[in-house]
């Protein structure tokens, strides 16, 4: 908290601390990768789902979130793909199985990861980026929602309370740096898809401002290797999921658990 009269730093967002729970009969362990300027907070009712159902689960928090935005500007692919690796390194001392949950660029650092650990026995990638994205008409519109309208916006508070870095038109100048970084990320994953021999669950939307459906079609044709379950939604956006398609998102993760895990 800031001291007494002390106005809060609108570069500091609170401090992020990473997920972990044990379950006591676990039938193995589900980590929750977040994207760019993510956070565990967006995985909370996926890990519920899957702690309740029987498994451990992990969110962990990349390197340059979860700080300032100078921190933030300053992390690198080779940081988050590293922190990735070592944190999969870690649960697999303790657990035979591993399924892994990337959300965005979260996504493609499971792809990357997976192909250097025996146990990872499944990926499941929600709206995760195959080519570089591009900005929109309909991106502007939903950035500038996000910047400036009022706090009872429904979208604007979901973004806010999920981010893994501070929201405010500042962050805007800030991210040029850091998202030539998730450019490093596209191309390693999309090097590394024909290697991928695990099953994969991909979600897509239709209505997603950054990432369009060409992602998709880029996975269907360079997953040659692998067994490929995608899920289309219509009405989500890229970080914000209404009720019925949040229902959609845990049935597949349950069903692909099974069989996996």
């Amino acid at each position: 908290m800031p001291a007494k009269n002390q106005m809060p730093d609108k570069n500091q967002i609170p401090k992020l601390e990473a997920i972990y729970r044990k379950n006591p009969d676990s039938k193995g362990l589900v980590m929750f990768i977040h994207g760019f300027m993510g956070s565990p907070k967006q995985f909370t009712e996926l890990i519920n789902v899957a702690y309740e159902q029987g498994y451990s689960v992990a969110a962990p928090v990349l390197p340059g979130h979860g700080g300032t935005v100078k921190e933030f500007a300053s992390s690198t692919y080779e940081q988050w793909q590293n922190f990735t690796d070592a944190e999969t390194e870690r649960y697999s001392e303790d657990n035979e199985k591993i399924y892994l949950v990337g959300h965005s660029m979260g996504g493609l650092l499971a792809v990357n990861t997976a192909v250097n650990f025996d146990k990872v026995c499944g990926i499941m990638m929600i709206a995760s980026p195959f080519i570089n994205t591009k900005t929109t008409p309909y991106t502007i519109k939903i950035r500038i929602k996000q910047v400036f309208s009022g706090k009872n916006n429904p979208i604007k508070k979901v973004y806010i309370e999920n981010s893994g870095v501070p929201i405010s038109p500042s962050v805007m100048w800030s991210t040029a740096a850091p998202s030539r970084e998730v450019k490093k990320a596209i191309k390693t994953a999309r090097a590394n898809l024909p290697r991928i021999k695990i099953p994969v669950t991909a979600v897509f939307s239709t209505a997603d401002e950054l990432i369009s459906m060409q992602s998709s079609e880029i996975l269907k044709d360079e997953l040659i290797n692998a067994p490929l379950t995608e899920v289309i939604l219509t009405e989500s956006l890229h970080a914000y999921y209404t009720e019925p398609e949040q229902e959609i998102i845990k049935d597949a993760l349950l069903t692909t658990l099974k069989g996996c895990i």
